[in-house]
C-alpha cells in the first residue's frame, strides 16, 4: 500500500489487530452486532492519544465512513467470505481470487481508517489514563449505535481494550468498560 500516506493509526491498528483474540473479538462484535472494526480500532487509537470522543464526534464518525462501509468495505468482506466457503471454481483459482479480494478488502479498510482520520484528527500526546479514555470511546461508540451489548460481547470489547494496552490485565480492562472483574476506576 505504497500509494498511501503513512498513518500512525493505521500501524495502531495493524499492531492491535494481530494480537491473540482481537480478530475474533472484532469480528464477533462486527457479526452479532454491526459494529465497524475500524471505529472500534479508533476508539483504542484516540484513547492512546489522550482524546475522548464526545457523542457529536461519535456520530459523525459513524456518519463519515458508514456509505464507503456499505458500499465498498462490507461486500468485499462478503465475497472474500463466500469465496471461503463456496465452491465452484477449480480450488486453487478460487483461492487466487480469494486472495486478491482479501487484498482489496484490506485496502479498502484502510481509505476507511483515512475518513476516520480526517473526519475526527487526533493529535498523538502523552495522555493521563490513555486505556481509561478508550474505554469511554468505546462505551460512547455502543451508545451512539444504539446496541444493547451482552456478556459475549462486553468480553470481547475487553479483549480489543487489552490488547491496545497491553499492561492493562483482562479484568482491569472489564473494569474500565464498567463489567464484572475489575475496579471501575483506579486510583490517579
Amino acid at each position: 500500500m505504497s500509494d498511501f500516506p503513512k498513518s500512525p493509526f493505521w500501524d495502531f491498528s495493524l499492531t492491535v489487530y494481530a494480537r491473540p483474540g482481537v480478530a475474533e473479538a472484532s469480528t464477533g462484535l462486527q457479526d452479532r452486532l454491526g459494529l465497524d472494526v475500524n471505529i472500534l480500532l479508533f476508539c483504542c487509537w484516540a484513547g492512546a492519544c489522550g482524546q475522548a470522543i464526545q457523542e457529536a464526534e461519535m456520530n459523525r464518525l459513524i456518519e463519515a465512513v458508514r456509505h464507503w462501509r456499505d458500499g465498498v468495505v462490507g461486500p468485499l468482506r462478503a465475497l472474500r467470505r463466500w469465496l471461503k466457503e463456496n465452491r465452484g471454481a477449480p480450488p486453487a483459482m478460487q483461492e487466487t481470487v480469494r486472495n486478491e479480494v482479501k487484498a482489496l478488502e484490506l485496502k479498502a479498510e484502510r481509505v476507511e481508517h483515512e475518513i476516520l482520520s480526517q473526519t475526527l484528527p487526533v493529535s498523538i500526546k502523552a495522555p493521563v489514563d490513555p486505556d481509561r479514555l478508550a474505554a469511554q470511546n468505546l462505551g460512547a461508540y455502543l451508545l451512539a449505535s444504539g446496541v444493547d451489548a451482552d456478556e459475549e460481547d462486553l468480553a470481547d470489547l475487553g479483549r480489543i481494550l487489552t490488547a491496545a494496552f497491553p499492561d492493562v490485565a483482562f479484568d482491569e480492562g472489564l473494569g474500565l468498560l464498567g463489567i464484572g472483574g475489575g475496579p471501575a476506576s483506579r486510583p490517579n
